[in-house]
C-alpha cells in the first residue's frame, strides 16, 4: 500500500474517534453518555437520553464521517478495497475512540454512511425494509436485524461481486458485538 493509502486509513480512524455522541450531551446537558442511557455512545442512547434533535444531530454527524471516510479514499484515487478498509477503519474508530480509551458506540450510523457511498440503491431497499418492520413491529432492534440482515442478500441479488456482497456481512456483526460488550460492561457497573 502507498504512503497516500495508510494516511487515509489513519484519517479514517481518527474521524470515527471523535465521539460525537459524547460531545453533544457534555454540551447539551453536562451529562456523559456513557454513563446514561444504556451506555452506547450513538444517536439512539442520545435521542433517548438527551434529546431527540440532539439524536437526530449525532445520527447526522456520525453518518456523514462513514461517508466522508469513502468519499476522501475515492479523492485521492485509492482502490476499492482501500476504500472497504477505509470503510472498517472509520467504525473501528467509532467502536474504539482513541479520544475515550477505546471505549465508543456500535458503528452503525458511520457504517450506513460507509454503505451510502459504497453501495447506495441497495442500502435504500434495505433501510426500507428496516422502515417497514419498524412500522410493524415498532421494535428497533429487531427491525435493524431484517434490514441490515437483507442488505447482502440484495447485494447478492443485485449482481454484486462476492467481495462486495461479502463486506457487509465482516462489517455487520461489530453493531452486535458492541451491543454485548455495553451490555456486560453496564451490568458490572450495576453489580460493582
Amino acid at each position: 500500500m502507498t504512503t497516500q493509502a495508510w494516511a487515509v486509513l489513519l484519517g479514517a480512524y481518527l474521524l470515527g474517534s471523535i465521539p460525537t455522541a459524547y460531545l453533544v450531551s457534555r454540551w447539551v446537558t453536562g451529562s456523559n453518555i456513557l454513563e446514561t442511557g444504556d451506555g452506547n455512545m450513538g444517536a439512539k442512547n442520545t435521542f433517548q437520553s438527551v434529546g431527540h434533535l440532539a439524536g437526530v444531530v449525532v445520527g447526522l454527524v456520525d453518518v456523514t464521517k462513514g461517508a466522508l471516510t469513502i468519499l476522501m479514499a475515492r479523492q485521492f484515487a485509492l482502490s476499492e478495497s482501500v476504500q472497504m478498509l477505509a470503510g472498517v477503519c472509520v467504525v473501528l474508530g467509532h467502536d474504539y475512540s482513541l479520544f475515550l480509551r477505546f471505549r465508543g458506540g456500535q458503528g452503525m450510523a458511520a457504517m450506513v454512511g460507509v454503505f451510502a457511498i459504497l453501495f447506495p440503491r441497495e442500502l435504500g431497499l434495505a433501510l426500507l425494509a428496516l422502515a417497514v418492520m419498524l412500522s410493524i413491529t415498532h421494535n428497533w432492534d429487531l427491525s435493524c436485524c431484517i434490514g441490515f440482515g437483507l442488505f447482502p442478500v440484495i447485494l447478492g441479488l443485485g449482481g454484486r461481486p462476492t467481495r462486495q456482497t461479502l463486506y457487509p456481512v465482516l462489517m455487520l456483526p461489530t453493531i452486535g458485538l458492541r451491543k454485548l460488550v455495553s451490555v456486560l460492561a453496564a451490568r458490572r457497573v450495576e453489580a460493582g
